[in-house]
């Protein structure tokens, strides 16, 4: 294979660089080929790494690139065009999933304090296996974080458990709070790739809170559909039960709450079931539960595979 990397691996997940559209192309194709991803045209151009361009160009560059092998519209790096096979099946569970997806956050949407709601992990690219979990970012009115994670928790991830659905809403952070301090490409590509289901004026402002992602992911401009965003106004009621919990009441249950789960955490730790890692966050403006160290994860597998090259 032509070598394509010339950027550092370490270097290119925090500041990507791509000299030519043959090195982007390699790149964002070694990064699906992590999570055993094909690509179709338009997908490699939304996610292309380090570079701006068309679709079109990218197809013309394909045209002429041998090293890149075309599977009934999938692109892989060489010796993978199996995972064409995988991708398909996966697509059909990801197609069974996708109407609770939108069922249980639309049910996270009614609760109280809730902003936006937004599908996040490998469902926004239908790349799921039987039982993965149904993950969710949500945004909630400021200082009310924990409250709302609390309602999330007891009136839609419980219920769903009993259904033998696994609902995940693993990132919860405030209106005011929306700015991340993770600037790489995975979580670039996290943003980029999440499907807003309700609040999508939140959701543009989520994004234009986090532009860095613009020198990662150029193209991933806009959500990657908008057909799952449901326009429903809040409900009156919704605004008649948020109205009693601006008081003393509210704000201890916000600060019982943080205080259970970092005691909760810390305690895991201790008995080695969570981690300590970054990736983890308790605050009052956010939480997010992500206890395996996806980001880490991810960075190290694409290190490796781009020095393989």
């Amino acid at each position: 294979m032509t070598q394509h990397s010339r950027t550092h691996p370490d270097r290119l997940w925090i500041s990507p660089m791509a000299s030519t559209l043959q090195e982007a192309i390699f790149y964002t194709l070694s990064y699906a080929d992590i999570f055993d991803y094909p690509l179709t045209l338009q997908e490699l151009t939304r996610y292309l790494i380090g570079l701006s361009t068309t679709e079109s160009a990218v197809k013309a560059a394909l045209i002429d690139l041998s090293d890149f092998p075309e599977t009934n519209g999938y692109y892989t790096l060489p010796g993978r065009t199996s995972l064409v096979a995988l991708r398909r099946r996966r697509e059909q569970v990801a197609r069974a999933l996708w109407p609770y997806a939108l069922k249980y956050g639309r049910l996270i949407a009614r609760l109280p304090f809730v902003r936006m709601v937004a599908v996040t992990g490998a469902l926004p690219v239908h790349n799921v296996e039987p039982g993965d979990d149904i993950d969710y970012l949500i945004v909630t009115a400021s200082g009310h974080v924990w409250m709302t994670r609390l309602f999330v928790v007891q009136l839609v991830v419980k219920p769903a458990a009993r259904r033998r659905h696994e609902v995940c809403p693993n990132f919860f952070l405030a209106e005011h709070a929306m700015a991340l301090t993770e600037h790489d490409l995975f979580h670039a590509h996290e943003l980029t790739q999440m499907v807003p289901i309700y609040g999508l004026g939140v959701y543009e402002a989520f994004r234009a809170a986090n532009t860095w992602t613009a020198a990662f992911l150029p193209n991933a401009s806009g959500p990657p559909r908008v057909d799952a965003v449901s326009h429903d106004r809040p409900k009156a009621c919704r605004t008649l039960i948020e109205f009693p919990l601006h008081n003393p009441i509210g704000k201890w249950i916000e600060q019982r709450e943080i205080a259970r789960m970092q005691a909760k955490l810390r305690h895991s730790v201790e008995l080695g079931q969570g981690s300590d890692s970054a990736e983890v966050v308790l605050s009052p403006d956010r939480c997010k539960g992500h206890i395996r160290p996806h980001a880490h994860m991810t960075q190290t597998a694409f290190s490796a595979r781009l020095k393989q090259d």
